[in-house]
């Protein structure tokens, strides 16, 4: 409805109307603005019959009548109007849309205004009244602005044009995220949750499966072990038989074939082999089972990684060879994993704030994340060439877009199940373009069918889009 005071002084009392209130605008990466980006029109309308004569220049029968019954209190009234007319009476004023139908990123936008959302500037009506509290006739207002044409609020790392590329390309997703990154830094480019619920999936964690083999695979190499392996479609750990999909029979693989076929009886004996501790070591350089500060005040917890204790159990032990059991993750965090085997090796915690705007418009930058080293060169530089292979040679061909595409797909078994069927998640973590990379993407699909028909065609839509 609207807010109203009175102010007395020694001749008279006014009666003061807030038009409307300014919040912090939300920018992009190149200050574009993602929120108070648009105009709306706002009525004043007095409560006199020269004003009630052109209710219905501006409205439809039932806002009138709910007008109508307000001005019967005296005082006047403020509405938002989608309508323009040309008014002697009725007073219209241009206000700020915070959040308009198109605006993107609406779980990102929503939570950086959880510490951006103080009331910076307002835009006022005053009226003169009686000592009776009546409005004085012929008054129309004297219109006041405090700081209403501020600039202030918060600079994200998103791109708005990559951001409306990826919720276009994610449009027939019915549940799942999209998680863009610069690999060079691991600021955060897109992030897309559907549908658009309170849930935002991208922090959200899921069992991760196959995606996890890349973790895997980087231990290993960095412990220079690649040996052998005859795969027959399963494999027995103690009084459990594992197999691979369908129980195929992949023959003899190394790590590059393994990956590319998404053998889970390669990475199950890959882990026995390696053992508990050497694996823990590698994901805990990762974030796996820690959390991220993407602000001072805003922690995300990336989800479930085994204890030492659960690990002693070969069986625990084999299913996390293959991504399965209690492991889970966030696709934001999977992501980081990506960006650190296809920039070399590096580490970085993603970030989503490059810094604060003042009323003037004069930006205060973020203090860059500092990057960790995690893997060598050599161990990045082959794991890029392998999830090129996936691509060109394996379960991820339909993600390839102009010979450039290179990643790992899953589909990952979540132990929840609807009506006896278990739902899937789903996933593909890659990078683009492959001999100069520049992004990592990684998509998830929550109860989907497979990491080759659910995840890869999106995948291949952004990257079109990025080209």
């Amino acid at each position: 409805m609207f807010s109203g005071n009175y102010a007395v002084s020694e001749s008279y009392n006014s009666y003061t109307l807030t038009i409307d209130t300014l919040y912090p605008t939300i920018y992009d990466r190149d200050m574009v603005k993602l929120t108070n980006k648009t105009d709306a029109l706002t009525a004043v309308i007095r409560p006199n019959e020269k004003c009630l004569a052109e209710l219905d220049l501006l409205f439809d029968y039932n806002e009138r009548q709910d007008i109508i019954n307000e001005l019967k209190k005296g005082y006047p009234v403020i509405r938002k109007t989608d309508n323009f007319a040309v008014c002697d009476h009725i007073k219209l004023f241009e206000t700020r849309v915070r959040h308009d139908s198109d605006m993107p990123a609406k779980h990102l936008i929503e939570a950086a205004e959880r510490f951006y959302n103080d009331k910076i500037g307002e835009k006022n009506i005053n009226f003169t009244v009686d000592a009776m509290g009546r409005l004085l006739d012929g008054d129309e207002g004297t219109v006041t602005e405090n700081n209403y044409n501020s600039k202030a609020g918060a600079v994200l790392t998103i791109s708005n044009r990559l951001q409306k590329n990826v919720e276009t390309a994610a449009e027939d997703m019915k549940k799942g995220a999209v998680v863009v990154l610069d690999l060079n830094t691991n600021e955060v480019l897109a992030m897309c949750s559907k549908p658009n619920d309170y849930l935002n999936r991208a922090l959200n964690p899921y069992s991760i499966g196959s995606v996890f083999k890349l973790v895997v695979s980087v231990c290993a190499l960095e412990n220079g072990v690649n040996q052998v392996f005859d795969c027959t479609g399963e494999i027995t750990v103690g009084d459990t038989t594992f197999s691979c999909q369908k129980k195929k029979a992949h023959g003899n693989q190394r790590i590059k074939e393994a990956l590319a076929n998404s053998c889970n009886c390669f990475f199950i004996n890959l882990a026995l082999n390696l053992g508990a501790d050497k694996i823990t070591e590698t994901a805990k350089k990762f974030g796996f089972g820690e959390s991220f500060d993407l602000s001072d005040e805003w922690n995300v917890e990336n989800g479930n990684f085994p204890d030492s204790k659960v690990l002693k159990s070969k069986g625990q032990l084999s299913l996390l060879g293959f991504g399965q059991g209690s492991l889970t993750t966030t696709p934001l965090q999977f992501a980081t994993v990506v960006s650190a085997i296809a920039n070399g090796g590096n580490f970085i915690s993603p970030s989503v704030f490059k810094g604060s705007i003042d009323e003037n418009g004069k930006m205060s930058e973020s203090e860059n994340m500092v990057p960790t080293r995690v893997m060598s060169e050599e161990t990045a530089k082959t794991l890029r060439e392998y999830m090129r292979y996936v691509v060109t040679n394996g379960t991820g061909a339909r993600a390839d877009y102009n010979n450039s595409s290179a990643g790992k797909t899953s589909t990952a078994q979540s132990g929840i199940y609807d009506n006896g069927r278990e739902i899937l998640n789903t996933w593909f973590a890659g990078f683009y373009p492959y001999n100069n990379p520049e992004y990592t993407i990684v998509v998830l699909t929550e109860d989907g069918t497979s990491g080759s028909a659910d995840c890869c065609p999106i995948f291949r839509r952004i990257v079109e889009k990025i080209e």
